[in-house]
């Protein structure tokens, strides 16, 4: 061969793999498949879209072709918030306390706040449960001041933690004993009347309360009490944003069209039939009934069961805000206000433009218990 045709096969091969390198960079792909791994909560109502995400296949319908989702169940916000600091998963459903306790760790990694995934008025996670054979109380306010004295209990770490240690901060409160519990360990100590009462969320409120459930417990309050606001929350890792904006966009779009899913009320039954399949052990009517169905009145229930207003509004942002300085002052984190960058739905705003929609994408009237379908 030519020294000459020699130089210009090498300049061609060149060129080549220069081509194939600048294609892989500007298109996101790598020679590894791209791999994001989900944490999610199957016993939580504020993450229950992601079984629609799976069974819908909505993910595969937003990401490009190549990408791997990977998605991991978990008991408590708590364990996807470490996950999520330790680079174990990039994306992570949880309440609002186990991300603000993310985000304020920014040695260990930037976690940001980037969508809602409901809110209500404390008729989610903010739920005292009193043992079967507590008294009948007139009022909400009368159960509170019952638990004076009490042995109580709840997941610290959790939404529900974050309720009770207000509860008790502002109602003045003082049980005998506050016990960290996981939801199974309180379930099982209602049973044999080890405590009196304790801070739960939904599924597990109806699964062992007198409404749907085997009865072992029965709610006496709720948030309404101190006009607590629960709230859910789509966290992902800064890193993984930064490099991969076109696929946090994508999976936010997933959950979009998730939430709309959930909240039209054509597709109950069919969201109840995908939840059953990860929700293991938890009976239809309880699954439909976390979700859909009306707390009543005389403990605290609301008309509204839960908003999905999709990004941050003012009021979620102010009740961010709130948390920053009560837990400040409880000195479970450091910081009093969210550190800049952390509640970022900039996003989820985009999306939702895009999309031609509206904050919020629907509200969930609550439905009576003669609803719930039958096991």
């Amino acid at each position: 061969m030519k020294k000459g045709a020699l130089v210009v096969r090498v300049m061609f091969l060149a060129m080549t793999m220069i081509a194939a390198i600048l294609f892989s960079v500007l298109t996101g792909y790598a020679a590894e498949p791209i791999k994001i791994v989900v944490g999610w909560q199957p016993y939580d109502t504020i993450s229950y879209q992601v079984a629609i995400i799976q069974e819908l296949k909505l993910w595969k319908k937003y990401m490009p072709e190549g990408v791997q989702v990977e998605f991991e169940p978990a008991l408590q916000g708590a364990i996807i918030s470490n996950n999520l600091l330790a680079g174990k998963q990039q994306i992570g459903y949880m309440s609002i306390l186990p991300g603000i306790m993310a985000a304020t760790k920014p040695e260990q990694a930037n976690i940001r706040l980037v969508a809602s995934t409901g809110h209500d008025e404390g008729q989610r996670c903010s739920i005292i449960m009193a043992r079967k054979d507590a008294p009948n109380f007139k009022s909400p306010e009368e159960a509170v001041r019952w638990l004076d004295g009490k042995i109580v209990a709840a997941p610290k770490g959790s939404c529900a933690d974050q309720y009770f240690r207000l509860l008790m901060d502002r109602l003045k409160i003082k049980p005998k004993e506050y016990l960290n519990q996981s939801l199974e360990v309180i379930a099982t100590n209602f049973r044999v009347g080890k405590i009196d009462a304790a801070a739960l969320w939904e599924p597990t409120v109806s699964r062992i309360g007198t409404i749907v459930g085997e009865g072992t417990a029965k709610i006496v309050a709720t948030g309404k009490v101190i006009k607590n606001i629960d709230s859910g929350s789509l966290v992902m890792r800064g890193d993984f944003i930064d490099k991969y904006p076109h696929l946090a966009a994508a999976y936010i779009k997933a959950e979009l069209e998730a939430q709309r899913y959930m909240v039209d009320p054509r597709n109950w039954d069919r969201v109840i039939d995908m939840l059953s399949k990860y929700a293991t052990g938890i009976p239809k009517r309880v699954l439909w009934y976390s979700l859909y169905g009306q707390i009543p009145p005389e403990v605290g229930g609301t008309k509204e069961r839960a908003v999905r207003a999709f990004i941050f509004t003012n009021d979620l942002r102010k009740n961010i805000e709130d948390m920053y300085v009560f837990l400040h002052k409880e000195k479970i984190i450091r910081y009093d206000k969210p550190l800049p960058g952390t509640i970022d739905d900039a996003i989820a705003r985009k999306v939702l433009k895009a999309e031609k929609l509206k904050s919020p994408l629907g509200t969930i009237i609550g439905q009576p218990a003669s609803k719930a379908p039958k096991d």
